[in-house]
């Protein structure tokens, strides 16, 4: 058995935040990815946006996606 270190908030919500790009992207995505390389647009950055707020998360603002277009600089901005 392995030591594993903790689970932090930054950590679910980059697992959360994966999950939802990948379904509003249609494509497997990982922290590091891109979000226009894999294809996001405005409409999309818009679908993101609704997912957080349903979800109950930080909201997200469009500036900032364009800003830190990956899961993991978008975590850290928020």
């Amino acid at each position: 058995m392995r030591d594993e270190a903790p689970r932090t908030a930054a950590d679910d919500l980059t697992a959360c935040l994966t999950d939802i790009w990948s379904d509003v992207l249609g494509v497997p995505v990982d922290p590091d990815d891109d979000f226009f390389e894999l294809g996001g647009n405005s409409l999309s950055a818009v679908r993101i946006g609704a997912a957080l707020r349903a979800r109950g998360l930080p909201s997200l603002r469009l500036r900032e996606l364009y800003r830190h277009p990956t899961v993991r600089a978008t975590v850290a901005s928020l």
